[in-house]
């Protein structure tokens, strides 16, 4: 070729003759570059058009020998360089560059310098489209340099670049870049449902130029993808295509390596392995093996391979025949020797692998210490670096080990690990499957609701407060902006009012430091995401964002990628169907904290939040008019503003001591009419403790139910405390006289008649004086026997609750009873409790109908 374009041999300078170059190249001492503006500084521009046309010809001779001739390829690679360094710059230049960081990363394994070169290929292939989309692809398979000295290389680059090559006219080049860059996301953990949207907006071009060998590759993608979530889009156009047939993969044109059925065999051994079809798993694993054994030039990397096959063989180890067992145990071994030379070159890729690949053989040998600080290694390596799939496998093979020795706590914090980082991946199938497995190791409810409901009637009470105590418009903006950014769970936030002149931020920052400044949205780019905000404010429809940098509609905004933002939202603050502001909030710690749980305390507050505003912007108002008025309305006006704040003082001491009250009334019912069954419960246990051990252990053993029974009974009342027309509030009458017949041994005869005009605060009400009843004729008056009737009169709705107690010539009317007494006063009824010694005592309640 050479002498095809005239080209003499000695050529080089003297720093680069042709065996030093290539001997450089070959040994990776060649000088990597530090910065690639600066190679590009000292390298001029190519201008003869022979070694332009020259370099045009070994690019494409690059890629055709890159599969048949690696020899060749190298060659090519070779002379690219050796044109460039002596003549000059060109576009395809960049195909040496990334070719010698594939030497480097692949066979000399130096991570950094083939990261530096692989970044200068990716810079000079700019002016090109399909150059550039070549040097981005075959630099992304270099995966290992790229993990450890840019992370987000790929997610940042997988949409251009298929982009980029499409813009050339190259389908096939940018095929296969979609192809590399979904298959890298896939591996990388990256979420499930943003590379099947991926693989289902790039099928038009696939059909394009009717290459088979990509369409039916992305169809085993799309198919495992769907395995994976279970879900699957109605108008799915590789919903028709049967992967596990025969025919699949027979004759397919450009495929002499079989690459298609290796993709099948993946398929099967990934899905096989999470969803417990471990021979199916094991026989794609084989035909993988015998696949590689028949190819000329090893796997690049095998470590996906050697990994699952450790796992399956020792999932199928205990079924086996002691002399399968000898020679699986023999693969396990040349496996995991594989595996820790791949660890050691590439941790952030392969050490959790190898990790738990070691973890299981050492549970195969029962030695337990080893395999649990493995196991758990393992997992924090995957965490660490991103891997939720492997995470996940990591937790669940440690809680699969937990169940075979005992450790039942063990085994239920990593199966709910496992649970949640499937979760985080989007395998929703695979959830779905360790639910009906292991159902009962999962905390399928979470169990901060307790918390979460606290916050609530906290944050309810702050902005009554914020309404009563602060009309000045900037303090109630510092007041709110802290009680959302604590009840949210966010780090940032920011308040965006709207004006004659547009929309503004008026509030900003962190909960420790606020600040309280009018900045246009035109100039506040720098303070939240413009775009979000003028999506939320044309159609009044919140914005949530669990994982805002790496999927969703707004992943592109500059502000979200400067800033690398995980959880986003953006909520409007609606007042009588009128939008008051807007209400943003970021936290760039963690994906998914703006949960439904979260955003419904949020809309509860929004709504305060939205009347104090506008209360302070009257009173703004007023203050405006009061300075400007004339001096005869002055004393007029501040007469209308003592009355207004003391008439809003007033309200909120009003709602404060209601909020209060009625939270003490819960908790006095509930929390006191446990109490007691459960030290009935105690007492009679320690009675039996050195009587009959057994019966002992039972009673103590329903007090701890009794306990956290309670626990139940506290979220029921917290959800009675909204209004719920659907509440029966007969069949929770009969489920508290159940509970207090078998806790506290006592007998309830019942009878309930069907009212049916009975309001909500109706039902509470007579809920609640059962429950107290109850509650004191057991604790003060030794009763054991009752005579509980409920009826409707026609006109009212009779109550009666009497007991074989001791009774008392005089009641003396404790907390509970005062309380019980307020409420039924509340709804204009009646309330009288007889009572005489040795004969009981009779409460009864008498409530006009609901109107």
């Amino acid at each position: 070729m050479r002498e095809g374009f005239g080209l003499p041999w000695n050529i080089l300078p003297l720093k680069y003759p042709f065996v030093r170059f290539a001997a450089a190249m070959v040994t990776g001492t060649m000088e990597a570059p530090q910065d690639c503006r600066g190679i590009l500084r000292r390298i001029s521009p190519m201008t003869d058009e022979r070694l332009r046309a020259a370099m045009s010809v070994l690019d494409y001779a690059s890629h055709a020998s890159f599969v048949l001739d690696k020899n060749g390829w190298f060659s090519s690679i070779l002379m690219m360089l050796e044109l460039t360094i002596t003549y000059g710059m060109t576009p395809e230049a960049s195909v040496g560059f990334v070719g010698y960081a594939m030497v480097l990363n692949f066979k000399l394994h130096r991570q950094e310098a083939a990261y530096r070169w692989g970044k200068l290929a990716c810079k000079v292939s700019k002016p090109n489209s399909r150059l550039h989309a070549l040097a981005v692809t075959s630099f992304s398979v270099c995966y290992d340099s790229w993990r450890r000295y840019e992370p987000d290389f790929l997610p940042i680059s997988a949409d251009y670049v298929s982009k980029s090559a499409l813009q050339s006219g190259d389908l096939w080049s940018a095929n296969q870049s979609m192809l590399v860059n979904c298959a890298l996301l896939f591996q990388f953990s990256h979420p499930l449902k943003d590379i099947y949207r991926r693989l289902l907006d790039y099928f038009p071009h696939l059909q394009r130029n009717n290459n088979i060998l990509h369409g039916k590759q992305a169809a085993v993608l799309a198919r495992m993808i769907l395995d994976l979530t279970g879900y699957q889009e109605a108008d799915d156009p590789y919903a028709e295509i049967d992967i596990q047939s025969k025919s699949f993969v027979e004759e397919v044109p450009g495929d002499d390596d079989h690459f298609l059925q290796e993709s099948v065999y993946i398929y099967q051994y990934v899905t096989g392995y999470f969803f417990g079809q471990y021979e199916k798993a094991y026989f794609a694993l084989e035909g993988c093996m015998r696949l590689a054994e028949s190819r000329s030039e090893p796997l690049l990397d095998s470590s996906s391979h050697d990994y699952y096959r450790v796992l399956v063989l020792k999932e199928r180890y205990a079924a086996r025949t002691k002399r399968e067992q000898a020679e699986d145990w023999l693969h396990i071994r040349r496996c995991l020797k594989r595996l820790k030379t791949m660890a050691r070159r590439s941790p952030e890729h392969c050490l959790h692998k190898y990790l738990l690949a070691k973890a299981e053989a050492a549970s195969l040998r029962h030695q337990d210490r080893q395999a649990e600080t493995l196991y758990e290694q393992a997992w924090d390596t995957a965490r660490a670096n991103g891997y939720f799939h492997d995470a996940g496998a990591a937790a669940e093979c440690y809680a699969k080990h937990g169940i075979a020795r005992g450790k039942t706590r063990l085994a239920k914090l990593y199966m709910n690990e496992a649970y949640e980082s499937y979760r985080k991946w989007g395998a929703l199938a695979k959830t779905a499957d360790m639910e009906t497995k292991y159902g009962h190791l999962l905390n399928l409810k979470r169990e901060t609701e307790t918390d979460m409901e606290r916050i609530d009637y906290l944050s309810v009470v702050m902005s009554a407060q914020a309404l009563s105590g602060e009309m000045e418009m900037d303090k109630l903006l510092r007041m709110l902006m802290r009680i959302m950014l604590q009840n949210a769970g966010a780090e940032y936030g920011a308040l965006i009012f709207e004006d004659d002149d547009g929309w503004k931020v008026e509030a900003y920052g962190t909960s420790e430091e606020l600040s309280i400044q009018s900045i246009p949205l035109e100039q506040a780019q720098h303070l939240v995401p413009a775009a979000i905000i003028s999506y939320t404010a044309r159609t009044n429809e919140e914005v949530v964002l669990h994982d805002a940098a790496a999927s969703g509609l707004f992943e592109r905004n500059d502000y979200i990628k400067h800033k690398e933002l995980k959880s986003v939202l953006c909520l409007p603050i609606m007042n009588q169907n009128k939008l008051i502001c807007l209400l943003y909030l970021e936290n760039n710690l963690s994906s998914g904290v703006f949960t439904e749980k979260r955003l419904d305390v949020l809309k509860l507050l929004s709504s305060q939040c939205a009347i104090s505003i506008a209360n302070a912007k009257l009173y703004s108002g007023i203050q405006f008019l009061k300075s400007s008025l004339e001096d005869q309305v002055a004393e007029r006006t501040s007469a209308l503003e003592k009355s207004m704040q003391a008439t809003s003082e007033a309200l909120a001491e009003t709602t404060v001591y209601a909020e209060r009250t009625r939270i003490a009334q819960e908790i006095h019912d509930i929390v006191g009419h446990t109490l007691t069954s459960t030290i009935l419960q105690i007492e009679a246990g320690r009675r039996l403790l050195h009587k009959d051990m057994d019966s002992a252990v039972v009673r103590l053993k329903e007090a701890q139910d009794l306990v956290r029974h309670s626990l139940s009974e506290i979220r029921n009342s917290v959800h009675m405390l909204k209004e719920d027309k659907y509440y029966d509030i007969e069949a929770s009458l009969r489920q508290l006289i159940q509970d207090t017949e078998r806790n506290a041994g006592v007998v309830v005869h019942a009878s309930i008649e069907p009212v049916p005009l009975m309001s909500f605060m109706h039902k509470k009400v007579i809920y609640h004086a059962l429950q107290e009843g109850l509650t004191n004729g057991i604790r003060h008056g030794n009763s054991n026997e009752f005579y509980f009737r409920l009826e409707d009169d026609g006109s009212q709705v009779q109550f009666s609750l009497a007991d074989n107690g001791r009774g008392a010539s005089r009641i003396a009317m404790g907390f509970g009873l005062n309380m019980m007494r307020d409420r039924v006063q509340q709804l204009r009824g009646t309330l009288q409790i007889d009572s005489e010694p040795n004969k009981g005592s009779l409460l009864r309640i008498q409530l006009p109908h609901y109107t």
